[in-house]
């Protein structure tokens, strides 16, 4: 007969003293280290439960936590790309018919003729609510297997033709900012890594 296996308890972050801390160095250095700790290295060593669970984070911790920890980091970081690709998968969970909408209008209004910005974007067609979902949580999992590079130009792309499918130019601006954001950090982790 087989002794039944005890596990260690797993020792769990203390979040509540990240929130607590008042001094803008140590926040940026918590910020820093806890991206780094979800990211891993290239090699994407992560099983895959390791990867749903960092997917679904902000279902579970919920996204006002994470917009504490990472919010105020500079767009091109590590804290600050992981922010932006937690709140659009938010806002894609919130609003995945308009996301659909706005990606669908910006294919069709897109004149290079390749479609490469939906093709980048890898969102399945013809692209309705459960397309778009998937591919922000497939976006998120590369990001946490070594795909920075690819998950944040995905995430680049995807925003970028939701940019082109709106007609709110105010809209349409911070959309093309935010996507500009994404590439820019997926340029610098190319040359050596985000911060």
């Amino acid at each position: 007969m087989t002794q039944p296996r005890f596990h260690r308890p797993i020792p769990l972050a203390d979040l509540d003293s990240i929130s607590d801390t008042s001094d803008p160095v140590t926040r940026s250095e918590t910020s820093h280290a806890t991206a780094a700790l979800l990211l891993g290295d290239s090699r994407g060593q992560r099983d895959e439960a390791a990867t749903k669970r960092f997917v679904e984070l902000a279902d579970d911790i919920g996204l006002e936590v994470i917009a504490e920890m990472w919010s105020a980091a500079p767009a091109v970081s590590a804290p600050g790309a992981l922010w932006r690709l937690y709140a659009l998968r938010e806002w894609i969970l919130t609003a995945p018919r308009e996301l659909a909408d706005m990606f669908s209008a910006g294919q069709r209004r897109v004149t290079d003729g390749l479609g490469l910005d939906d093709i980048l974007a890898g969102v399945e067609l013809p692209a309705g609510p459960d397309e778009v979902a998937r591919a922000i949580d497939e976006i998120l999992a590369g990001a946490f297997r070594g795909d920075v590079v690819i998950a944040l130009l995905r995430a680049a792309a995807f925003v970028g033709m939701c940019a082109e499918g709106t007609d709110d130019v105010e809209a349409a601006t911070r959309l093309r900012q935010f996507a500009k954001d994404l590439k820019d950090a997926a340029i610098s982790h190319r040359h050596g890594g985000l911060d």
